[in-house]
């Protein structure tokens, strides 16, 4: 597959229109240091940031990755202390995030155009279907189903009824999304503003690899600087939430009614019971294993098993569980 009309991407990311540091520091009311002479041309996320890409760190969450970001731009909090490791050139400002919503909508936004595709001679659309992006061979396409134009749905993908894709989505070969499945809808990211509460903008997409199911009624919100991503052989069951900038591995499973915030990422391998949820920036590890109704609040180790709300190792789960159970039996 091609993506050649989304040219307002990266492969790290979003681009945006070529600034020097001494520039966006001026846009911004910000504090320099560093080289003021650095040209930057896109935004990303700490993890996969190059030296051309601009970043956000409010001093909350990944100090491991600021570390080792090599980022040639980071907006930070005025007053907040980098890390020595961090060689790049820093704006300090009030509102770091804030800050990159700014920058995104005054010169990213302006890039973005979401060009029409084609739909090939032997796909399969529903005379019902509006489709507008790219469909390739073999693809079917189903009744009531919405494919705007700076969509792609790879060889062999089956759209089932009322299954709806905002730009920016691919999808891979072989997938099976069944029926009301929503794809690239905008995260729940919301700010205060001047006037009241503001939406974040959510450019990055979704990016599906191939031959992933996703069950009925699920839903996989767009990124904000990186497109949430569900890697090769994933199985997805229905009433999946996959939120904002997620990057989920290869060969996951999800049952009914599993839940990941904003900025998870998943190892290979990792399965989810039931209702699951896992709460936003952790890491799930590769063959981990969260049990049906778990409350995730902290990342899990590769091939860890898990339990509760909060969670904690099944074993220990279990004997928490019989010992209440003991203790209400003696009173």
């Amino acid at each position: 597959m091609s993506s050649a009309f989304l040219s307002h991407r990266t492969d790290r990311g979003l681009r945006i229109e070529p600034r020097s540091a001494g520039d966006l520091a001026h846009f911004l009311d910000g504090l320099l240091e560093g080289d003021s002479a650095r040209i930057v041309c896109g935004a990303t996320t700490l993890r996969v940031a190059s030296s051309e890409d601009v970043v956000f760190w409010t001093g909350k969450e990944w100090t491991g990755e600021v570390r080792h970001t090599r980022a040639g731009v980071l907006l930070t909090t005025f007053g907040l202390v980098i890390p020595d490791d961090f060689k790049g050139t820093s704006i300090q400002v009030s509102d770091p995030y804030e800050a990159m919503c700014t920058l995104l909508r005054e010169l990213h936004e302006p890039l973005i155009e979401n060009k029409e595709g084609k739909i090939s001679w032997d796909a399969h659309v529903h005379p019902s279907a509006i489709v507008e992006g790219t469909v390739w061979p073999g693809a079917q396409i189903g009744p009531h189903c919405v494919v705007p134009a700076g969509c792609e749905v790879g060889w062999n993908t089956i759209l089932e009824a009322h299954v709806v894709l905002y730009a920016g989505v691919t999808i891979g070969k072989e997938c099976v999304l069944q029926a009301g499945t929503v794809i690239g809808s905008r995260g729940f990211g919301f700010r205060p503003g001047p006037g009241g509460v503001v939406s974040v903008p959510h450019y990055a997409g979704v990016e599906i690899g191939s031959r992933v199911h996703i069950g009925a009624n699920s839903v996989v919100a767009a990124g904000f600087l990186e497109p949430t991503r569900i890697g090769d052989d994933s199985k997805l069951d229905s009433f999946v939430q996959i939120a904002h900038h997620c990057q989920v591995g290869s060969r996951v499973m999800m049952a009914s009614g599993a839940g990941l915030a904003g900025g998870v990422l998943v190892g290979d391998g990792a399965e989810f019971g039931g209702a699951a949820q896992v709460a936003q920036h952790l890491r799930i590890g590769s063959g981990a294993r969260i049990a049906a109704k778990s409350g995730v609040t902290h990342s899990v180790d590769d091939h860890a098993v898990v339990a509760g709300f909060p969670s904690e190792p099944i074993s220990i789960w279990r004997k928490s569980v019989i010992a209440l159970r003991k203790l209400a039996e003696s009173c």
